[in-house]
């Protein structure tokens, strides 16, 4: 893996990440806003096909049923800048391309393996990092974090209680470092 690639995209996931605003502590498809990315309905379901694929459906709802897509979506469009926007607008050009060119089909009509195996190869290759940041890492990223802030995944599988929390007042306290006795 290319060590300045990965710090590229880290670097910009973390700058992402950092300028959530407060409605994102935990979300769902009806408190986003709408879409700051004009996209088309291809791009559209190619990216609800990535998002499925890194994290698919199990016993647990996965991030197409969640919704992550509209979340990398407000994400990008919210919080990265118009190049960072124009780089995720060529990726699905590539994605395309390179669907294409291992199985003869667009990335939506392909099976779930097949898609995991264009994901891993676009993954894995090497772009160059001061131009072109890797697409599948960075939607990869937000679609993780979306799905680890959505409100299902914070209130049924992290168990979270917003601040102050709960307060258990009948705890016993037997003996204190401040009592003398």
């Amino acid at each position: 893996m290319n060590r300045r690639n990965l710090l590229k995209v880290l670097g910009i996931s973390a700058v992402g990440i950092a300028t959530v605003p407060l409605w994102m502590d935990s979300w769902t498809t009806e408190s986003l806003p709408d879409n700051f990315v004009d996209i088309n309905e291809d791009q559209e379901k190619m990216l609800t096909a990535m998002v499925d694929t890194i994290i698919p459906s199990t016993e647990t709802p996965g991030a197409k049923a969640l919704g992550v897509d509209k979340f990398v979506l407000t994400m990008v469009g919210d919080c990265f800048s118009e190049e960072v926007q124009q780089q995720f607008m060529e990726g699905f050009q590539e994605l395309n391309e390179t669907s294409d060119e291992a199985f003869g089909k667009d990335f939506t009509k392909l099976s779930s393996t097949q898609r995991e195996e264009v994901l891993t190869t676009m993954l894995k290759s090497e772009n160059n990092p001061e131009e072109q940041m890797n697409f599948v890492a960075f939607v990869k990223g937000l679609t993780v974090g979306g799905y680890m802030s959505s409100e299902y995944v914070m209130k049924n599988l992290l168990h979270y209680e917003q601040v102050p929390a709960r307060w258990n007042g009948s705890f016993p306290v037997e003996k204190s470092i401040y009592h003398n006795a």
